[in-house]
């Protein structure tokens, strides 16, 4: 009896010792066959994604001051300079009328001081696009006598003429540079440079190869200026100012070698003699070659004209002293008169 209780006793503690080994592994098991999603997201690790999803966004996507500005000057000054000159247009007659522009004619009445002669007369320029420009100034001499000078250019070609009313006048005129003859591009170049100065200015046209950048602002006589800076092909830099409330050009700046022309009169017809000796003279008195100076084009008085605003008096200085007046009087815009041939010399 003592030895089956005995035995009851031990197959007991032999059950609960078995029970105790099977439910610690019974655990290990189920720890380690969990699936892999379940635990890779402790809560650790989810408290840890929750902070960086919840963080704030970081500045670098917002861009700074400094780099906002270039946005509030329209990026960059070739854009900025197009839009000046797209106000400027708008004011002048719209952009289409301008690029609708093929030729045009202005003359008036002009008064010059050139090498300590004052002269008057009348002047006149010719434009045909896209590469044709005439020049003709005819001065009033004494006694009733008139000098007209002609320069033109033709495509690549360019040429000079001067004639007088009557044989009783000679005529010297000095090249803008004293020894143009060597250099036969070099007129060529100057009156390429001033047809494109006067295309910028009167219908704010660049010419073909040329680059136009914002040069800032300046301040004018009749308030701020927006400036534009142009260089052609021929590497002529010219600044364009125009007014910041009216958007009208005020002025162009450039650097070139004054033309200069002499007059001298006579009493009664010279000989073949006499003109050879005039021409000697002029030659060995010739002055030395003349410098480029600061020159500055001067645009006011604008009215309507053919329906586009036009200034009414240009006036020119060198080195900022008076040079030129240009008191416009006469337009003409898409002439079917200005053919090709008025640019032919002898026309």
């Amino acid at each position: 009896m003592r030895r089956q209780f005995l035995l009851m006793i031990v197959t007991a503690i032999a059950l609960g010792l078995l029970l105790l080994g099977g439910c610690g592994s019974t655990h290990v098991n189920v720890s380690s066959t969990r699936p892999p999603e379940q635990a890779s997201t402790t809560p650790a690790v989810s408290e840890k994604q929750k902070e960086v999803s919840t963080a704030p966004t970081k500045p670098q996507a917002q861009p700074g001051p400094e780099q906002r500005a270039p946005q509030a000057q329209h990026a960059s000054p070739s854009n900025r300079a197009e839009e000046v000159l797209r106000q400027a247009r708008e004011a002048l007659g719209g952009e289409a009328r301008l690029k609708d522009i093929q030729n045009f004619t202005a003359s008036g009445s002009f008064r010059r001081v050139s090498d300590e002669q004052e002269q008057s007369g009348e002047k006149r320029i010719d434009f045909l696009l896209p590469d044709k420009f005439k020049v003709s100034d005819t001065l009033s001499l004494i006694a009733g006598i008139e000098l007209t000078i002609v320069n033109a250019l033709n495509g690549n070609q360019s040429w000079s003429d001067a004639r007088t009313s009557t044989g009783n006048a000679q005529v010297m005129m000095m090249s803008p540079g004293g020894n143009e003859q060597q250099n036969t591009e070099e007129p060529a170049k100057r009156l390429r440079a001033q047809f494109t100065r006067y295309m910028l200015a009167l219908f704010l046209m660049p010419s073909p190869g040329s680059s136009i950048e914002y040069g800032g602002e300046a301040e004018a006589a009749d308030g701020r200026a927006d400036i534009l800076t142009l260089e052609d092909a021929n590497g002529n830099v010219a600044r364009l100012f125009i007014d910041k409330n009216t958007h009208r050009p005020l002025m162009i700046s450039y650097r070139d070698i004054p033309p200069l022309v002499r007059t001298r009169k006579s009493m009664g017809t010279a000989s073949s003699a006499d003109i050879d000796k005039i021409a000697r003279e002029a030659k060995t008195k010739a002055p030395p070659p003349r410098e480029e100076a600061d020159m500055q084009m001067h645009f006011s008085d604008y009215k309507p004209e053919k329906g586009i605003l036009l200034p009414h008096l240009i006036t020119i200085t060198v080195n900022d002293k008076p040079h030129e007046e240009w008191s416009l009087k006469s337009f003409k815009v898409n002439s079917p008169d200005l053919t090709d041939k008025k640019f032919e010399k002898g026309e």
